[in-house]
């Protein structure tokens, strides 16, 4: 294993893992068009909650790379996109001052947001810096016992994109609680096509994943379930806002969840899964674009 000493800006961009910043793009983005429509957009807010969600995002994948690496879960037989820290492109070291750099960010930027919101956004925001490190770092790694899956719903899901509405227009909304839960599960449905590929690997590791511990058969269902459930979710809109009941178009994108989900049944090889993950990535990015468009009609 060479380390690189001075890595480029590309291998960074490749540390931060580009593909997975929908999950914190997208429900802040979502609370934001809720926010125009229920008292009206702060912009500096909007800013603030999505940088921070970014910054957030980025550390914890950094913090992934980097303790999974010291704890001997990434190696050369690992399968997906390539970990910069196992791989030898950044010095662990770097890595580490990395997430850690990106979680100072976060915190700085969280400053406003606490000033805008005040102790709801104290409590919600130090649990996002706390859960972005013991995902796979500390004592008692949420990943390596299963536990990963109801944070990541939670704080990229309903939290996020509620939070960030609160923020603008300072009361909680249903709506944007609701929108959130279709990001929690795209979060979701992330987080288990990556464990799916890589259960295998996982088990001789120890590293306990939900699909790790109950197979394949659990990780194709885990995954069917959050993508088709994300997808279909804006249909509770036409209850409880039949004032945007064009928002129940957003649910044609099942179509483009059951594709991903019929590659992810019949799959032979784990490799084949990272298609998956990118289609998923990018269904998502649809998914927002047709929510934002649908809402404002």
């Amino acid at each position: 294993m060479t380390t690189s000493n001075k890595p480029g800006f590309p291998v960074w961009v490749q540390a931060a893992r580009p593909w997975t910043l929908g999950v914190a793009i997208s429900p802040v983005l979502m609370g934001t068009v809720i926010a125009h429509t229920e008292g009206g957009i702060q912009w500096l807010a909007a800013i603030a909650a999505l940088l921070g969600g970014i910054f957030i995002q980025i550390g914890t994948n950094l913090a992934n790379d980097y303790f999974d690496f010291k704890k001997g879960a990434d190696n050369e037989s690992r399968v997906g996109p390539q970990r910069v820290t196992q791989s030898g492109l950044i010095a662990p070291e770097s890595v580490r001052n990395g997430f850690i750099a990106c979680f100072g960010l976060s915190f700085i930027l969280g400053i406003y947001l606490v000033y805008l919101g005040g102790w709801p956004i104290v409590v919600i925001g130090l649990l996002s810096l706390l859960l972005g490190v013991i995902y796979t770092g500390g004592p008692f790694p949420l990943a390596y016992f299963g536990l990963a899956e109801l944070p990541a719903f939670l704080f990229f899901g309903p939290i996020a994109c509620a939070t960030t509405t609160f923020v603008q227009i300072g009361t909680w909304s249903t709506a944007a609680l609701i929108a959130g839960i279709s990001a929690g599960f795209f979060s979701v449905a992330l987080l288990s096509i990556n464990n799916l590929r890589d259960y295998q690997e996982d088990r001789k590791v120890g590293k306990q994943t939900l699909i790790a511990r109950f197979g394949r058969r659990f990780g194709v269902i885990e995954y069917g379930f959050s993508v088709l459930s994300a997808t279909l979710v804006p249909l509770l809109f036409i209850y409880f806002a039949p004032t945007h009941s064009m928002i129940g178009i957003t649910a044609i994108s099942s179509l483009m969840a059951l594709h991903a989900l019929r590659i992810t049944i019949n799959y032979s090889e784990s490799s084949e899964l990272y298609a998956v993950l990118k289609m998923t990535s990018k269904l998502q990015v649809i998914f927002t674009v047709i929510f934002i468009i649908t809402w404002v009609i």
